[in-house]
């Protein structure tokens, strides 16, 4: 399959701008061939009729000029505008959709694509555009006397040596500059990302230095290729003032040796300026050039790594069968895998609390549940289909999720719950909130549902927006909702409501999937799954594993006399509430 490119589908209005470029050109010829007309027929004959024919069509000529540039100027502005409308949406969709590695997930692709359409948008584009029609202005010069045509064809090379000289001394800076500046961004998104923490914690100093000292390498790279973007353009400024002294000087002893006439002087005079012009502010804009060539190249590799997604018929409507199937991940750099052989069952109105250690594996897999984390082996299927066979948005749907740390909107509460969607209905919001049992603190806020959350929600407590983020989770007929310790910030209050918003989901045929170090949430599941090193060691009914848990604790177990129930394959899992266990229980 072919990969996408920034400029594909563009071939159509790259053609025309060309087409117009190639007319404007052509009409840039009006002024010498005034010029030569003047002097060959006006001054020889004297006649005002000729004047007012040759400044008639001439007058003509330079308005459909005017009409062609402006029509290119429009076309171009139009690619920059149909880049950004197109390339944007598609680029922002892979950052969303994870289709990238995570290390390019960050906001410099937004910044190429401006970049980019900047670049289009600039004079050095159409200085571009217009420095292949040099060797036709050199060869109208050849026509008009061939010592001319090899001063102008002498000093043109000159001018492309010097671009070349440009790329190569430019090419290396530039490109460090272009990668220490995307350092120096990702490190300021970072800081500002977390700058709560650094600035309580007295980091502030240093963090600011580590950024100073990325931003100081794009400096300095940035600087070294500006100075000799400099002295090679001023090279070039130059050489075009001395190869016009140079032509006018030639075709002076051209004339007094009758064998050149002063309109084709001119004329020449003219064409050399034209077809100089193009090239050197080529160069003075190579700095540019290469900037947008590297944001280019950044934003390809990004639309490379974009997978084709494919038109999938929509499934019936789920009825909210959970499957997990050898479930395993291998990150990376990591020998073991953070998530292996891992399978069990959930049945409608089920629900299953995670618990173990930190770094068990318990937040990969409700990643994969979800579908945010690849699987190298095994499958997460919903109702008997895999869920990469489901179109994304239908299965989007049908799914809550809250993850560990919870973000909002610069937006109102409802908005944040309805997910930023504006055709949400106020009835749907309320009936979340009311399931997630906060509507009443909404109430309490200034404006209620109207309340702007701020940036991030930061105008909110975490616990508020930790209720508000398990409200969003629960927007909708979603028959899975996975909770990523949704009750780390709340207070009891917070938790009594968490409770029973689990207890009302499951009671609507939901199966909700929570992630808690707190043994307290597991007494409000059906089942529970303990994981360490990425494997379920125990899985079963919840209140079994809650006493085993408690007694091996050292603590009294809540009844001595009931034992934990395991399920060791599907077969068991139908007969014990739908979950399986992997491995040996002990």
């Amino acid at each position: 399959m072919k990969a996408k490119r920034v400029f594909d589908g563009q071939r159509g209005l790259i053609g025309a701008i060309f087409v117009a470029s190639a007319f404007v050109n052509i009409l840039i010829l009006t002024a010498p061939i005034y010029m030569l007309q003047l002097f060959s027929r006006v001054l020889s004959s004297g006649s005002i009729p000729t004047l007012i024919a040759l400044t008639i069509g001439a007058a003509i000529a330079i308005f459909f000029y005017f009409l062609f540039d402006a029509l290119r100027q429009r076309l171009v502005v139009r690619l920059g505008t149909r880049l950004e409308a197109k390339v944007g949406p598609q680029i922002l969709t892979a950052l969303m959709n994870r289709d990238i590695p995570d290390e390019e997930r960050h906001a410099q692709p937004v910044r190429d694509l401006q970049e980019l359409r900047g670049f289009v948008n600039s004079p050095v584009l159409i200085a571009l555009l217009d420095a292949p029609w040099s060797v036709l202005f050199v060869a109208l010069i050849f026509a008009f006397h061939p010592l001319l045509g090899i001063v102008a064809l002498t000093g043109l090379l000159i001018l492309f040596v010097l671009g070349g000289l440009n790329e190569y001394f430019g090419r290396e800076p530039n490109a460090a500059a272009n990668e220490a500046q995307v350092e120096a961004n990702r490190s300021a998104e970072e800081m500002l990302h977390n700058a709560e923490v650094v600035h309580a914690m007295g980091g502030s100093r240093k963090m600011v230095e580590r950024w100073t000292i990325k931003s100081f390498a794009a400096i300095v790279f940035s600087t070294l290729a500006a100075d000799r973007v400099a002295v090679i353009g001023s090279l070039a400024k130059m050489v075009r003032m001395g190869l016009q002294i140079a032509v006018l000087g030639t075709g002076v002893v051209l004339v007094l040796q009758g064998q050149l006439s002063p309109g084709l002087m001119i004329a020449a005079s003219i064409l050399l300026g034209r077809a100089a012009s193009p090239v050197e502010q080529s160069i003075s804009g190579w700095t540019a050039l290469q900037r947008a060539r590297g944001a280019k190249q950044r934003l390809n590799e990004i639309l490379a790594h974009m997978q084709e997604v494919e038109q999938r018929m929509e499934l019936p409507e789920p009825e909210g069968r959970l499957s997990v199937e050898d479930a395993t991940v291998v990150l990376p750099g990591l020998q073991d895998p953070v998530l292996f052989g891992v399978s069990f069952d959930l049945e409608p109105g089920q629900s299953l609390g995670l618990i173990g250690p930190s770094g068990a594996g318990k937040t990969t897999l409700v990643r994969a549940l979800v579908g945010l984390q690849p699987l190298n082996r095994g499958y997460v299927r919903f109702d008997d289909a895999a869920l990469t066979d489901w179109p994304a948005e239908q299965l989007g749907r049908h799914v809550g999720f809250l993850p560990q740390r919870v973000e909002l909107f610069d937006g109102t509460v409802a908005e944040n719950i309805a997910l930023m969607d504006p055709e949400a209905r106020p009835s749907d919001v309320v009936a979340a909130a009311k399931l997630a049992q906060v509507h009443d603190l909404i109430l309490k806020l200034p404006g209620g549902y109207n309340y702007q959350v701020g940036p991030r929600g930061g105008h909110l407590s975490a616990g508020q927006r930790q209720r508000i983020g398990l409200a969003r989770a629960f927007f909708g007929e979603r028959k899975l909702i996975v909770l990523d310790e949704p009750n780390a910030n709340l207070d009891p209050e917070g938790e009594a409501a968490l409770a029973g918003a689990i207890a009302a989901a499951t009671d609507r045929g939901a199966i909700v999937v929570v992630v808690t170090h707190r043994m307290d949430l597991l007494r409000e599941v059906s089942h529970a799954a303990v994981m360490r090193a990425g494997r379920i060691e125990k899985i079963g009914e919840a209140r079994g594993i809650l006493e085993l848990e408690s007694s091996l604790a050292g603590r009294p177990a809540a009844s001595e006399d009931k034992k934990v129930t395991f399920l060791r394959n599907r077969g068991d899992a139908a007969g014990q509430g739908g979950a399986q266990a992997m491995g040996d229980p002990a």
